[in-house]
């Protein structure tokens, strides 16, 4: 059973590294948007179980709705925009333009997450085209597809009401605490309804 693991906007594979030694039984591949570091995009052939943390969740319904077998969202929403202003977004882009290090430290500690010591390059440019798709990308929620939902009751970027607003039909999972940055911060909680949800492909 193939697994693609999609991280989030002004992150890297590097989210996931809490939860690999948890799922190093199964065929998981990792995609690098490449806002930081170098982009490396390498889908497997064939059907897949898309696995995405923030805007990793949307960009693989955009890009491969017909691909997935099976989706998990972590912090993840079909749709941003209709749940934060445009102006916010595009504020941040002007910010990155002008200060980029101070919009992305800004971001990280509203998300929960300390600065990554691991990257060696930004990328300014895919930074801002990353927040153009999150200001105008909307997708359909597959419908003939198994799909679970893991999130934060204290995410203070996808909220509880974006999260029910984006996903009030389907099996939404919550935990108390964790912010948005939970595949690190509950990595294991996280990887364990991962293979709870894997199971239920085998029954």
């Amino acid at each position: 059973m193939k697994l693609v693991f999609v991280h989030g906007w002004a992150s890297g594979p590097f989210v996931w590294d809490s939860m690999r030694d948890e799922l190093k039984d199964y065929d998981c591949t990792h995609i690098n948007l490449g806002f930081f570091d170098q982009e490396s995009i390498s889908i497997p052939d064939g059907k897949f179980i898309g696995i995405g943390h923030s805007l990793g969740g949307l960009w693989l319904l955009k890009h491969y709705p017909e691909r997935l077998s099976g989706f998990v969202s972590i912090a993840s929403f079909n749709c941003f925009y209709r749940f934060v202003p445009k102006q916010i977004l595009s504020g941040m882009q002007k910010n990155i333009a002008k200060d980029m290090m101070k919009e992305l430290s800004a971001f990280w500690s509203h998300a929960g997450l300390k600065d990554p010591k691991r990257i060696k390059d930004i990328h300014s440019l895919k930074l801002i085209e990353g927040l153009n798709w999150l200001s105008k990308w909307e997708t359909e929620i597959p419908k003939d597809i198994p799909i679970k939902i893991l999130a934060a009751k204290d995410d203070l970027i996808v909220t509880d009401k974006m999260t029910n607003g984006n996903w009030g039909k389907q099996d939404i999972r919550w935990i108390d605490r964790g912010g948005h940055m939970l595949p690190l911060t509950q990595a294991k909680w996280c990887s364990n309804h991962i293979k709870e949800f894997l199971n239920e492909f085998n029954t």
